[in-house]
């Protein structure tokens, strides 16, 4: 069983013929440079594509075509085995009719990481693990106490904050961005050109100095 947008394949009376479609590797782009008089070939990776696979889906309920047709349509947040990822589906869906069911094959497109389904923050003090198979950009969530300005090294990666009169920042790592209640605060960061990103395994933390809550979600990601 799969979920799109919160409706599940179940409810909608649709078999998928092999749903571990939904599981595959995302390409990963690279660069190739030749160089005369050098050995072998530099590999420069240039990030991972989505994934567009073919997919069949028997239709068990005839009368639930238009709703479907509705259902598997545009944006939306596919859910599998407990983990969730963004798809699309922009192709036609044209049913073929075959004896007491109807068939629709068409193609889907989808990001190439998938997340834990139910993922909040969890504070987190000297480390944080990433349960996942590849790396990620997590959100991390400062909350302030006494200290206005604090310093912190997160995955090697160390920047400032600077609160002022705000009592928490998120700092989005795959935007590269700081929020507070919506409005924008990277201008009250002091960071470099990478943010901190979270390979698998243990990732240490160290707060240099102040004393925020450090909070931390999106922490785990799968290829």
């Amino acid at each position: 069983m799969f979920k799109f947008n919160g409706i599940s394949s179940r409810e909608m009376k649709v078999i998928i013929e092999d749903e571990d479609l939904f599981l595959a590797r995302a390409l990963l782009k690279y660069e190739r440079i030749e160089i005369n008089g050098r050995d072998g070939a530099i590999f420069n990776e240039l990030g991972y594509s989505d994934i567009e696979r073919p997919i069949k889906v028997q239709v068990m309920d005839i009368d639930k075509l238009d709703d479907i047709f509705s259902w598997l349509n545009g944006k939306g947040i596919l859910e599998y085995k407990d983990r969730i990822t963004t798809a699309y589906f922009y192709n036609e869906l044209s049913p073929q009719r075959i004896p007491k069911i109807k068939v629709i094959d068409f193609s889907f497109i989808r990001a190439p990481f998938w997340y834990k389904k139910d993922d909040s923050f969890q504070i987190v003090t000297n480390e944080i693990i990433n349960f996942g198979n590849t790396f990620s950009r997590p959100i991390i969530r400062l909350e302030k106490q006494e200290s206005k300005n604090v310093d912190i090294t997160i995955a090697d990666i160390q920047f400032t904050y600077d609160f002022g009169n705000d009592n928490y920042v998120e700092i989005d790592c795959e935007e590269s961005c700081a929020l507070y209640d919506g409005l924008n605060r990277n201008r009250q960061l002091n960071i470099g050109f990478e943010f901190p990103k979270l390979n698998p395994g243990k990732n240490e933390i160290s707060i240099n100095s102040g004393d925020p809550i450090i909070k931390i979600k999106r922490g785990d990601r799968w290829l």
